[in-house]
């Protein structure tokens, strides 16, 4: 249809474009050259009216003559279109999107065209960054994925050489510790009175350091043990029945000492029967061992917070300086030196089995005034 020439489009257009904050435009004719533009549509293009007016759209908006194929089509068939948008091949890309109407006269013939355009470069760039951010992203969330993969099955293979070499030389190193030991006793037993008091003594140094080897041995077996998943499955497992056995275990330290153990009702929680024989055993001997001028008490209890159990076991015995907190817990870390018998490995065996299950353990104590460990441990499945 052919515009009428009696219209004036800028009048037509002004009273509801000229308030607007989008950019708009009245476009006539086969070529869409520009009658009427608004403010906004200036201060997009950065033209003054004056110098709009009269262009054709395709060299007023640049990357216009995208746009013409749209146009031609709104003004042939009198249908809009909408959220069109395009992109110049220009060296600094630019993006518009844009609304288009026909215009028509009270004859209701199209008189011309009605476009909105907002320039959308900025949302294109941040959507490119934004892609091409979160590509990389990907690309280095799956590369650091396989590393640590990469990195895990390494540690695996470690720890399980680890475990290997420490199961082996506990067990491989007792039989010719066993050896000297049972042939030192020989001697002492067959020779002693052909001995000198120098040579009795050298034999009781031998007797006395291979069964501390021996204990060493063990001790290192127990940790290693302590961290597996090796044994029983896991299992509720009723800790009454824990400190019950452990003070079976314990019988002859405990009576020769005097030990009075006390407990409070304590939960089931999930977890290996044998590691928690360990962990409680040796917070127990613990206790017995360091035990002041009094004879021991030890006091065990738990409370539930959350969804942990907090465990307390306190003793009365001779304490940890502050100092010492940490040092405890490492593997053969003993602060009494020969003053007071052990291996080092007990508590570092406790820590083991409470990361094992992803529990915390730690001490509070004055130096001469007795310690209590606390440990957690997450709520069983019966105890949710």
């Amino acid at each position: 249809m052919k515009a009428s020439k009696t219209v004036d489009l800028a009048a037509l257009c002004r009273p509801v474009a000229e308030a607007s904050l989008v950019a708009m435009a009245a476009l006539e004719g086969a070529d869409h050259i520009v009658r009427y533009v608004n403010p906004a549509f200036c201060v997009l293009t950065g033209k003054t009216e004056e110098g709009l007016l009269g262009l054709a759209f395709s060299g007023a908006v640049p990357g216009g003559e995208g746009f013409l194929a749209l146009l031609d089509r709104v003004y042939g068939t009198g249908f809009p279109e909408n959220h069109t948008e395009s992109e110049t091949s220009t060296s600094q890309t630019s993006c518009w999107a844009c609304a288009t109407w026909p215009i028509r006269a009270a004859d209701n013939l199209i008189i011309g065209v009605m476009i909105q355009v907002t320039e959308t470069t900025a949302f294109h760039q941040r959507t490119r960054a934004v892609n091409e951010a979160l590509m990389i992203g990907s690309v280095r969330q799956h590369e650091m994925t396989e590393a640590a993969d990469r990195l895990n099955e390494q540690l695996r293979w470690a720890n399980e050489d680890l475990r290997q070499f420490a199961f082996a030389a506990s067990h491989d190193l007792q039989e010719p510790l066993r050896m000297i030991t049972t042939y030192s006793q020989l001697l002492v037993r067959g020779y002693l009175d052909r001995l000198g008091g120098e040579a009795a003594v050298c034999v009781d140094v031998i007797t006395k350091g291979t069964q501390q080897m021996r204990d060493l041995l063990a001790g290192l077996l127990s940790y290693t043990e302590a961290g597996s998943l090796n044994g029983d499955g896991n299992r509720s497992v009723d800790l009454n029945l824990i400190i019950a056995d452990v003070k079976q275990n314990l019988k002859n330290a405990i009576e020769e000492t005097g030990t009075v153990v006390t407990c409070g009702a304590l939960p089931a929680v999930d977890g290996h029967y044998a590691r928690f024989i360990q962990l409680f055993q040796n917070l127990i001997a613990n206790g017995i061992k360091y035990r002041g001028e009094v004879p021991p008490r030890i006091d065990i209890s738990a409370e539930k917070r959350n969804d942990e159990w907090l465990f307390a076991v306190k003793d009365n015995g001779i304490g940890v300086a502050t100092e010492y907190f940490q040092t405890i817990f490492g593997v053969f870390k003993r602060l009494h030196g020969k003053e007071i018998p052990g291996t080092g490995i007990g508590l570092a065996i406790c820590q083991r089995v409470v990361d094992r299950y992803g529990g915390r353990i730690w001490i509070e104590s004055q130096e001469g005034n007795g310690a209590t460990f606390y440990f957690t441990l997450p709520v069983g499945k019966e105890g949710k």
